[in-house]
């Protein structure tokens, strides 16, 4: 039969007047040779001693339990083809022979699915649980060669406190530490690439520093390409800087309080917005409303939410749920993955946290209230509200935690906003004022916090931000509170940065030999910073 007239009825065999795909050479091939297999079990049939049950000619050297297992898969109708040793000749084709064939490659499918399922079953009985790491942050260690003490300004006897960290978004050698006080100063550091002299006793030097606003700054986010920042300071406005050269690029004013917290919008280089104290949120586009003014621009808002975040104010002997509307101050707000037109927010007057949509109108009354697009509450709240202190969103965008005035972290989950999926608390952790923060781990994996004793709890997180491990690492080191905490996002290597009121900055690199040099030595223990594991029963 020739080659054409074997592809022709491989093609008029399926019925179909169009069939979808045209049959290939290869194809008619092997539907051939499946027809003349099944053409040579109906002629001969099965039998213990005949033919079909021995080893092919050439295949002499087969050992009988080969012998056998084709036997048995025989007498479940089952075809094992045998490879021929020799050129076989398959309708006036000559094939070449091929080459040895291990016994899994021999038997086919049927062979390596046997096996699968095996394998399957045994892993059906082992429970899939992610591997632990947190026993690994035990060798966290910040010695005084790590440590960045702020001096006092010539005009002034007491020393800033640090009020805020974070690192930039690039890693490696372009990597820099912000570090923002309470004096207005803004400082670079270079930790990743600086080496660590354990024997020095001057501590970390900033790459460069300067002067930021008049006032204290509580916040400050890096550009998606680091070459700008954006800053929050008490001053009731923000400023964006040019962080090669120092410069000032532009000046954002319309709040009348202390701005809190900034937040740029994902995946965009124009937008980003703030809160303050005075209860409103802001978003700013550097494409629109702007003035020059001398070197830098002058900025206004492209919208308002007024009065994002209230509580009631009792007076008297009024009753309970009623009283006169405040307006609280919005401590934390933070651009979402999945929408860029969200943004969540929280405040000191509850637990709440709020999804508020960018492009939303202002009420039409003054005295109407403005309506967040989605809410996350608590289902039950025994006693008074207390107030939230920050809000972190994790890598991949679907969880938000949020540290509350109760002494929990509350984990939310950012698609689907609703009750809190899972809290965290610990004994070492206190959120009595509203400057702790969180920070979550570049792997996801951990979520560290300060707190108001000094301590920093780093918690171990499953794959649904849940603490499943009851299993937690205590870092300390500072003897007053500790607010603001930072991770490195690089995956190279694992550091940490942590602010206290004691008017030091740390940072946490992972060195066992060093740890267990701070931990032996009581010397080194009250001067150095050391992490010991904990277990939750």
């Amino acid at each position: 039969m020739a080659l054409t007239d074997i592809t022709q009825r491989a093609n008029n065999s399926s019925g179909a007047k169009t069939p979808t795909r045209q049959t290939t050479l290869f194809d008619a091939l092997n539907a051939a040779q499946r027809h003349s297999n099944k053409r040579q079990r109906r002629s001969a049939p099965f039998s213990s001693s005949s033919q079909e049950n021995t080893a092919p000619e050439g295949n002499s050297d087969q050992s009988e339990g080969k012998v056998l297992k084709r036997v048995r898969l025989e007498s479940l109708h089952i075809s094992v083809p045998t490879p021929p040793t020799q050129s076989t000749v398959v309708h006036n084709i000559i094939l070449p022979a091929p080459a040895p064939k291990s016994p899994a490659a021999q038997y086919g499918s049927l062979y390596s699915a046997r096996s699968a399922i095996r394998l399957r079953q045994r892993l059906q009985n082992v429970p899939m649980r992610a591997i632990s790491t947190i026993n690994r942050l035990e060798s966290l260690v910040s010695p005084e060669a790590r440590v960045y003490r702020l001096q006092a300004e010539e005009d002034s006897q007491i020393g800033a406190l640090p009020l805020a960290c974070k690192y930039s978004n690039s890693v490696g050698t372009q990597s820099r530490l912000a570090l923002v006080d309470e004096g207005g100063m803004i400082s670079l550091f270079d930790p990743v690439n600086s080496k660590m002299d354990v024997a020095g006793e001057e501590g970390m030097q900033p790459v460069v520093r300067w002067r930021g606003h008049d006032n204290s700054i509580f916040d400050v986010e890096w550009y998606a390409d680091d070459t700008r920042m954006v800053t929050a300071s008490a001053d009731e406005t923000c400023r964006l800087w040019d962080v090669e050269q120092q410069k000032l690029l532009g000046v954002f004013g319309g709040h009348s309080q202390t701005v809190r917290s900034v937040s740029w919008r994902h995946e965009d280089q124009h937008c980003f917005s703030s809160a303050s104290r005075d209860g409103s949120i802001m978003m700013w586009d550097l494409r629109v409303n702007k003035a020059k003014a001398g070197d830098e621009y002058s900025y206004r808002p492209v919208n308002t939410i007024s009065r994002a975040h209230y509580g009631l104010r009792h007076v008297g002997k009024a009753p309970r749920g009623k009283g006169s509307l405040i307006a609280g101050s919005v401590t934390a707000i933070k651009h979402l993955r999945h929408n860029a037109n969200l943004v969540a927010s929280v405040g000191s007057t509850s637990e709440t946290v709020k999804y508020w949509d960018t492009r939303m109108s202002a009420p039409t009354r003054a005295t109407e209230l403005p309506t967040p697009a989605a809410t996350s509450l608590l289902a039950s709240s025994a006693g008074r509200s207390r107030g939230t202190s920050s809000l972190t969103l994790d890598p991949d965008g679907t969880r938000l935690y949020s540290a509350c005035n109760d002494n929990r972290v509350y984990v939310h989950n950012a698609l689907l906003p609703d009750t809190p999926i899972a809290q965290l608390d610990a004994p070492e952790f206190e959120c009595s004022s509203f400057n702790i923060t969180t920070s979550v781990s570049p792997c996801g994996r951990h979520l560290a916090a300060g707190s108001a004793n000094g301590s920093v709890v780093v918690w171990e997180l499953d794959m649904y931000g849940q603490n499943s491990s009851k299993r937690r690492a205590v870092l300390q080191g500072h003897i007053k509170e500790a607010g603001c905490v930072a991770w490195y996002l690089g995956a190279e290597k694992t550091q940490l940065a942590t602010c206290g009121d004691d008017g030091t900055m740390r940072v946490w690199d992972i060195n066992a030999e060093l740890a267990d040099a701070a931990k032996a030595d009581p010397m080194k223990r009250c001067r150095w910073g050391f992490t010991s594991v904990h277990q939750t029963h």
